[in-house]
């Protein structure tokens, strides 16, 4: 039987999500940020906003130029996880085959169940009605139909605000004659400009392309590369039961523009690294690859490499340390940061290490535990680094994907 699969995308979020607990904002533009100045962030738009050129990730001085009576609101990362657990829920009246992909987005294998509700189209529509009863009338997804996965999402971004996207078999062809190759999830700027220069602009033509050719050149992914350009997608669906280990840990933060200059930028990152430490230690995990870089403009590219190190470790001195031999590999010296990251792979269970010989290394063990039991009973901010007092505190993250690490249960 050919799978059947939904992807559903709530329209405009975190826009949505404050509009409907907040009436005073419906049927106004607003932009979702960390703080409410002219020099945050934006991270989401409400529909009205949007119809005057802006896009997510630009700074709220340029959004208000493109619209002067947006209406700046501060973030609030728990209702959008509440509201998350809550879509979820309803979710699994319909099928237990559901992945999580993002707080906002998620793929749902319904090829058993869909001919049960008269058929997939139908099944999109129960759930729209579903979430306008149990959500509210501000809340609402588009949902696309597709075969697989890349296409259900292609599909469904197509039909977007809260309209429902079927990918029929006969239209495919057409579909990859006049689909450039960055609009598929999965292929981003990068590498669509390097297909561009080989003459690859379309998926009908990245699916022309002898996949000897693209794995030469991808690797791996270019096997993937080759298959969605001839219409497939083979990633499977993990459902939100079976999620797997985190193949890494890692934490980024975006600046303001009086916490750019690198020296501060710096402490900032060991508070990361401090951050990353501890959630390894909570997961159960210790890692030896630490991967380190920064943004130097609002929407720049990032620059960042990697290193390895002798021994595993969920430490977020030893982390921190290893950041510093990372930047000093880059050859950019910038005097001005607007995002500084971390991330540490190469994890293995944390039983699994043989325990440590050194005294030194056994009393910061101790030191971390201590640590993270003080900031588990009396809050992250009961006992910090002496640097992270030199600095006011950064507004709480509201991105949209979640990460290793973060609340994701939805049992």
């Amino acid at each position: 039987m050919k799978r059947i699969i939904l992807h559903l995308d709530m329209d405009s979020y975190f826009a949505s999500v404050e509009q409907q607990a907040r009436p005073l904002l419906r049927g106004k533009p607003i932009g979702i940020t960390g703080r409410p100045t002219d020099r945050s962030i934006i991270t989401a738009f409400s529909r009205e906003a949007k119809r005057n050129n802006v896009q997510a990730g630009m700074p709220a001085w340029e959004a208000l130029e493109a619209c002067p009576n947006l209406i700046l609101v501060p973030g609030n990362p728990e209702r959008y996880m509440s509201i998350t657990k809550r879509f979820v829920e309803i979710l699994k009246a319909y099928t237990s085959m559901i992945e999580v992909f993002s707080v906002d987005e998620v793929f749902m294998d319904v090829t058993q169940e869909a001919p049960l509700r008269g058929g997939p189209v139908r099944m999109a529509q129960e759930i729209q009605a579903s979430f306008r009863t149990h959500l509210g009338p501000c809340i609402t997804a588009t949902i696309g139909i597709a075969g697989n996965k890349a296409f259900a999402k292609l599909i469904g971004k197509r039909h977007k605000p809260n309209g429902i996207g079927v990918l029929m078999p006969g239209e495919l062809p057409r579909l990859l004659d006049t689909t450039p190759v960055e609009d598929l999830c999965g292929i981003g700027p990068r590498i669509g400009a390097r297909l561009s220069r080989v003459g690859i602009r379309t998926l009908a033509e990245l699916g022309a392309t002898p996949a000897t050719f693209l794995k030469r050149e991808f690797g791996v992914y270019g096997l993937w590369l080759h298959q969605v350009g001839q219409g497939s997608d083979p990633t499977p669906l993990l459902p939100y039961t079976e999620i797997p280990a985190p193949k890494s840990v890692g934490h980024s933060k975006s600046l303001p523009p009086e916490m750019r200059s690198m020296p501060v930028a710096l402490c900032v990152l060991r508070d990361l690294c401090d951050n990353v430490g501890r959630r390894m230690r909570r997961l159960g995990y210790m890692g030896r690859t630490v991967h380190c870089g920064f943004r130097t403009g609002s929407i720049g590219p990032h620059t960042a490499k990697q290193t390895t190190l002798a021994l595993p470790t969920d430490d977020g001195e030893a982390i921190y340390k290893a950041c510093l031999i990372v930047l000093e590999k880059i050859p950019v010296k910038p005097d001005n940061v607007s995002n500084v990251s971390v991330s540490v792979g190469k994890l293995c269970p944390r039983e699994q290490v043989s325990g440590f010989l050194l005294d030194f290394d056994r009393q910061r063990e101790q030191l971390n535990h201590a640590v993270d039991r003080i900031r588990d009973r009396y809050g992250a901010q009961a006992i910090r680094l002496g640097t992270s007092l030199l600095l006011k505190p950064i507004p709480q993250h509201v991105g949209g994907f979640l990460t290793p690490g973060e609340d994701r249960d939805f049992s």
